[in-house]
């Protein structure tokens, strides 16, 4: 499947119904639409790959990075780093998470109407102490669009 890019140049710009279908192709795959339902239900809307590996249990490590990589590339996850994490045992610093076009196409297709039901699946679900750790370290802000998009009330950091 050929990259998806809003800055692309490219002949699915000039045919809209193309580019709709390679991006409904890009979410319908398995394991990417199991990340993008793991990313609504997380209340910070920003998860270590270690969380996202915990809410994709039926998928190797490797095939959740790869998946991971599918969807930064399509600009549609970014990775969001905080450094100050780094310095900290067990904490990550390393965070995927929607990027302003990634908001805009679940928009588009209706994903925002499932985070109610992604966030209470996320709250029921039970997690290792790892996890829970990986859940309470601090994390940069999403842009402004993405937090506005979710409203998602970042204060608590």
């Amino acid at each position: 499947m050929a990259e998806i890019s809003p800055n692309s140049e490219s002949d699915t710009e000039e045919n809209p119904l193309e580019r709709q279908r390679e991006l409904m192709e890009l979410l319908s795959q398995e394991t990417r639409h199991s990340i993008v339902q793991a990313l609504l239900g997380h209340p910070k809307l920003l998860a270590s790959a270690d969380e996202i590996n915990h809410f994709v249990p039926s998928k190797s490590k490797k095939t959740v990075e790869e998946q991971l990589d599918v969807l930064v590339d399509a600009d549609l996850l970014a990775v969001y780093e905080y450094p100050p994490n780094g310095e900290r045992r067990g904490l990550p610093w390393k965070f995927y998470g929607f990027t302003e076009f990634g908001a805009d196409v679940l928009g588009d297709f209706n994903y925002l109407k499932g985070v109610p039901m992604a966030r209470a699946v996320h709250q029921r679900t039970r997690t290792p102490e790892r996890i829970e750790r990986h859940e309470a370290a601090p994390r940069p802000p999403l842009p402004e669009p993405v937090r506005e998009t979710f409203r998602l009330d970042e204060t608590a950091d």
